[in-house]
């Protein structure tokens, strides 16, 4: 009977095999354990660059807002561009009237008028066919005498040509004159054909020589001109609608009453200036909402001081413009004497809608001048419109220079996290190969132990 000791060959394979199980059993999942750590800090570097993103992002709606309200500022800043102007004619059926773009230096006032006779077109009517389609008006070619200038019209007339044809061949002649099918409904031939210059006045003639073919014209219109009285001054014009009289007006005469005196009122419009005024106070509330948001810390992040420095200085800027005095020597309104006034608690403006129509309806232009600049200096759209402007200079503005510095963090960020995750694949990629280096040792120490443990069995 042989007895096995401690340091027998049998408990030495008995060693190598438990150590061979051990060791062939490496997993690689070890590595993702190891590597965790180094990936966190990775993360926590992203996190700290999404956070810049967002307030970047932040800032993109800050300027947004800006340019919104800075275009308003824009419309506010001159008597000539805060002034809203409205026309009424005491005879619309008479004149017409409509304010124009080009109205910048139109002042409020009273104008007269009284139309004599309209400007009408030259006028020719054909006797009558008895229908418009079948009716043969002869062969052979009419002459169109046009207006001044203007060569005559021909118009070739084929075989069988109707009415219909005749007109259709003057109107794709795009020659001046126009033409059209009449049906009277009088006698049995009801269907004519009128002919009439497009333009009016007395240069629109036109004469009409219907040659060899079967129509009849006879002139029922000659043209001529506007005629009217602009206060007490005798005028004409060859068109109906014109606006070379009065700066920024296009006028309309529309039906000819001699002896009926018409008068056209230009006033400020108080409705379209109040409703400027009211777009100005939500633009500026627009952008303190948006301001403040950059300075209020949202769940689980941290404000960052520069934001919350920027907005500071932002939000403090265009408090002190609109919080400022009189804007006319001596004392002039203010904002609060026309019902807008700055909310104590939240920082944004308030208005009363009725007591800024009563400040536009007693005193238009002391409004004015607070918001447009006058002879009493700058008035509030033009300082508050500079301190915009100043926020958002390229060189020294506080919002300009907060979204350069973001800028420069977040390429800064993106360099670090590239860096540290090259590093980071580095070392995964050694530990790996380290590993699967050390587990083939393994897997070949345990061929070995299998091997030996067979011979010695045997």
């Amino acid at each position: 009977m042989k007895i096995q000791g401690a340091g027998s060959p049998m408990n030495a394979v008995s060693g190598i095999q438990q150590a061979a199980a051990g060791a062939g059993g490496v997993d690689l999942g070890i590595v993702d354990k190891i590597m965790a750590g180094e990936k966190a800090a990775v993360d926590v570097l992203s996190g700290k660059r999404d956070a810049l993103a967002k307030e970047k992002n932040g800032y993109s709606t800050v300027t947004t807002a800006l340019g919104d309200l800075a275009t308003q500022l824009g419309g506010l800043s001159a008597p000539e561009k805060f002034q809203r102007l409205k026309v009424e004619s005491s005879h619309p059926e008479v004149i017409g009237a409509e304010l124009l773009q080009s109205a910048k230096n139109l002042k409020p006032g009273q104008f007269n008028f009284e139309v004599k006779e309209l400007a009408g077109s030259a006028k020719f009517l054909e006797q009558g066919f008895a229908n418009v389609s079948d009716s043969a008006v002869g062969i052979g070619f009419m002459a169109i005498e046009r207006g001044k200038g203007m060569p005559d019209l021909d118009i070739t007339l084929e075989p069988g040509s109707t009415l219909k044809d005749v007109a259709d061949k003057i109107n794709s002649s795009a020659g001046g004159v126009q033409a059209s099918i009449v049906n009277t409904g009088i006698g049995d031939q009801p269907f004519k054909l009128l002919v009439r210059s497009e333009k009016t006045g007395e240069d629109a003639k036109i004469k009409i020589d219907p040659d060899s073919t079967f129509l009849d014209f006879k002139e029922i219109g000659k043209g001529r001109n506007l005629e009217m009285k602009f206060e007490d001054v005798e005028i004409a014009r060859s068109e109906n609608s014109f606006s070379d009289l009065i700066e920024g007006v296009k006028l309309t005469a529309k039906k000819a009453m001699p002896g009926t005196s018409v008068n056209l009122n230009i006033t400020q419009d108080v409705d379209a200036t109040s409703t400027g005024i009211k777009d100005f106070v939500e633009k500026y509330n627009k952008v303190f909402s948006v301001m403040s948001d950059q300075m209020t810390p949202k769940e689980g992040e941290k404000l960052s001081l520069g934001a919350a420095s920027s907005m500071r200085q932002a939000i403090r800027s265009m408090q002190s413009e609109v919080s400022g005095g009189k804007t006319a020597p001596g004392g002039g309104m203010s904002l609060a004497d026309m019902g807008v006034m700055t909310n104590a608690k939240s920082g944004k403006l308030e208005i009363d809608e009725g007591k800024l129509k009563n400040a536009l309806d007693s005193n238009y232009e002391g409004v004015m001048k607070v918001f447009a600049t006058s002879e009493g200096g700058p008035g509030i759209a033009e300082k508050l419109g500079n301190a915009v402007k100043g926020m958002q200079d390229r060189d020294t503005g506080v919002i300009s220079l907060r979204q350069k510095t973001l800028d420069q963090s977040i390429r800064l960020q993106d360099q670090t996290i590239e860096r540290q995750q090259r590093r980071v694949d580095e070392k995964q990629q050694r530990l790996q190969k380290t590993f699967g280096d050390l587990n083939g040792k393994m897997q070949m120490m345990q061929s070995q132990q299998d091997a030996m443990a067979a011979r010695m069995n045997g």
